[in-house]
Parts: structure tokens; sequence; C-alpha cells
């Protein structure tokens, strides 16, 4: 039976991700190596995903500026890879015919499907998820319990209320099944519109964070945006009274 993943930020040919990212990323055997960080992430993906099962990657794929490296590095991914373009998928955007249209050697296309946003209904299962490379305070359906997955921030979770995850490689150092999706979110209130009283997201941190050198800012973040809560209130309040 075929499975459903999620994740984003792979950041495949970048040179420097694993001094950014150490906890997930190989160390490369000599500076700049990024064939040792390429074939690490391919090995993963394929140990991972099947030749019929769905990946929705939601952006920033790769830092190679070389279409035939691009394609190389798709050509050896299993499954029907969805993108979501991030801030750093120009060169995909720009050829997208080409990786739409080529084959692969489990006869996928490079890509079978790439977009800047998606609502993905999957009626199957009865969930309806939001899907885009950065956080969205709102989104489409948030007062209903729609999922909204992104990425963009590596290892860091966003201070939104609600039913939004960061599906990031960085954070999470693996890709996500939906079942996994559905266990962190299922049981989190629903963002209500008009109000303020939408708790922030408080997720068990994934053990792959447990070496994280990000951790400590991650948890001052979080203090700070704690103090910002009582903080707003009061600011409301002051401006209403001078009106």
């Amino acid at each position: 039976m075929s499975k459903i993943f999620f994740t984003s930020d792979l950041h495949f040919s970048h040179r420097n991700i694993a001094k950014f990212c150490p906890h997930t990323r190989p160390q490369p055997s000599q500076q700049g190596d990024i064939d040792t960080l390429d074939n690490y992430m391919i090995a993963l993906w394929n140990d991972t995903v099947g030749v019929d099962d769905d990946v929705y990657n939601l952006g920033d794929l790769t830092f190679s500026h070389n279409l035939r490296h691009i394609k190389k590095v798709l050509s050896h991914l299993n499954g029907r890879h969805h993108l979501i373009f991030g801030n750093h998928d120009d060169i995909i955007q720009n050829n997208l015919d080409k990786f739409l249209n080529t084959p692969k050697h489990d006869g996928n296309p490079l890509l079978s499907s790439a977009q800047s946003y998606l609502k993905l209904n999957l009626k199957a299962q009865g969930k309806t998820l939001i899907l885009f490379h950065y956080p969205i305070a709102e989104w489409d359906g948030c007062h209903k319990g729609y999922y909204h997955l992104h990425g963009h921030i590596h290892d860091r979770m966003a201070a939104i209320g609600g039913r939004i995850l960061n599906v990031g490689f960085d954070l999470h150092g693996k890709l996500l099944t939906l079942d996994e999706v559905v266990r962190y979110l299922e049981d989190l209130p629903k963002l209500d519109h008009f109000s303020d009283d939408t708790p922030l997201n408080h997720f068990e941190v994934p053990s792959i964070l447990a070496n994280s050198p990000t951790f400590s800012q991650i948890k001052m973040d979080e203090e700070c945006q704690q103090l910002v809560q009582l903080v707003q209130p009061l600011i409301r309040q002051r401006l209403m009274s001078n009106c």
C-alpha cells in the first residue's frame, strides 16, 4: 500500500548545511564536499520512500544552480515527488517543463507536480492540509481544523497556535508520514479567527534536537513569545483607552 510523506528544506548540494545543522547532516570529509551530503540524503530518502509513495516536499530542495546536477539528484529519488516552491527553487521554477516531463529510474517524472501553494484534500483520510513553504499566521480553514504544514525555519518551531507543523528535515531528522503528522496535530485546538486566546503549540521536542546548538535559542524564543502574549492585551487596552 502506498504511503504519503512530508518534508522540507533538504538543501541538496548546500556546502554549509552540515555546519548550520550538524545534528541532522553528516560532516563532509573535506570542506565543500557536497557529494557526501547529497549521497547521504539520497540514501535516507530511498530507505524510506518506495516507488509508489508520494512525497510532498515543502521547498528549498537544492542550493545547486547547475540544471544538469539538479536533474541528476532528482533522478535517484524514489516515488512521486511533489514540490512546493521555496525561496531557493528558482532554477527549478524557470525550467519546470524539463522536470515535469523527464522520467527517472522508477518510471515517475523527476517531479510529479510543482506549485507555490497547495490545498491538499485527502478524502480517504478525511484530512485537508494547507501546504506552503512559509508559516502562515492564519491559513485557509484554520478555524475548521485544517492542518497547515510548512518549512523554511529548519529546526525551529513557529510561534503560531492551531494545527500547524514545521515538517523541516532539520527539526525531525526524517521524512514524516501522514500518521506522524496526525499524531502531532490532531489533539491541538483549532485556530479561532476572532480570538487571541488560542494557545501556542507545545510539542514534545523531537529527540533529534537533543544535541542541536540552536535548541537553547529556541527555548529563549519561546520565553520571549510568552512575554509577548502577556504584554499584548495590556498594549491593546492602553490603545483603546486613548481612542
